[in-house]
Formats: structure tokens, sequence, C-alpha cells
């Protein structure tokens, strides 16, 4: 593991959350992972009203924003790929216009392509600093994923 063994309470913590439980430590994808992390999430809580998914929503968030801070100094890294709780509150965020398992599944792939290009702007988001910079891109993607899949669901609707 990168950085000191000797960790303190809020580290340990911090990594346990940053990394969606210990499932970032899962190679070769723990970005894949912490994705499909956030889908079973929101597949879990797609029956609760818009506005506790908001509210889990920012909860993730402002969770993800400070353990992610934390972890990446424990492991001495600006963005370790061992904290994947940007990818699950990103994740979880695009599914929320999802209606139908396929919408969840292709959400996933979605995110995945959206996440791992990163198109303009979203890669200019990782330059910010700290765990809102590791955050920020992934949320960033799953709200373009989200209207990406708003936009297919219209379409679908429509035409099918």
């Amino acid at each position: 593991m990168k950085g000191s063994l000797k960790r303190t309470l809020s580290e340990r913590v911090s990594l346990v959350l940053a990394s969606g439980l210990g499932v970032g430590f899962i190679p070769p994808m723990p970005g894949t992972l912490g994705s499909l992390e956030g889908i079973i999430l929101a597949y879990f809580t797609k029956d609760l009203s818009f506005g506790i998914k908001l509210i889990v929503f920012f909860l993730l968030t402002l969770l993800g924003i400070i353990t992610a801070d934390v972890a990446s100094k424990a492991l001495q890294d600006k963005d370790p790929d061992e904290v994947i709780i940007d990818e699950i509150a990103g994740s979880y965020l695009s599914v929320f216009v999802a209606k139908s398992l396929l919408d969840f599944a292709l959400a996933f792939i979605l995110f995945r392509i959206i996440d791992i290009s990163k198109p303009p702007p979203l890669r200019r988001l990782e330059r910010m600093k700290g765990g809102f910079g590791i955050m920020m891109d992934d949320l960033a993607a799953g709200l373009l994923t989200a209207l990406i899949l708003f936009l297919i669901i219209i379409f679908k609707s429509h035409f099918w």
C-alpha cells in the first residue's frame, strides 16, 4: 500500500469510505467497480423520492470531497486509483433519470466511456486541488451521462 503504514483514525476511516468500503483496493479496474457500486446504490434507492435521492447524492458528494482529500494525502497521490468515491457519486448521479434496468445499464456504459475519455472541459476539472478536484470531473461526467440518457429516453419514448 502506498504511503506510510502508520495511519491516524481519520486516515483509516477516510480510506475505507473513499475506497467504497475497500472495493477500490481490488485490482485491476477499481474505477469500474466504483461505478458499479454507484449504479447499484442508485438502483436500490430508485423508488425513493427525488428529494431523498438528491440528499443522498449531496451527502455522498460531501463525504467524497472530505474523504478523497484525506485519503489522497495519506496515500501520497494527487488522485489515487484506490479512491473510487468519485466514481460512486458520479455514476449515482448519472442514473437520476433512469426508468428501466436497460437505462441503468446504458448509463453505466456511458458513464465509464465519458469518465475514461474525459472530453473537454471535464479534463480541466481534474486540475482542481484536493478532494474537490478528485470529485468534480466524475460529477461532471455523471451530469453529462444523465443528460445524454435523458435525451435517449425522450427519443425512445417518441420514436419506439
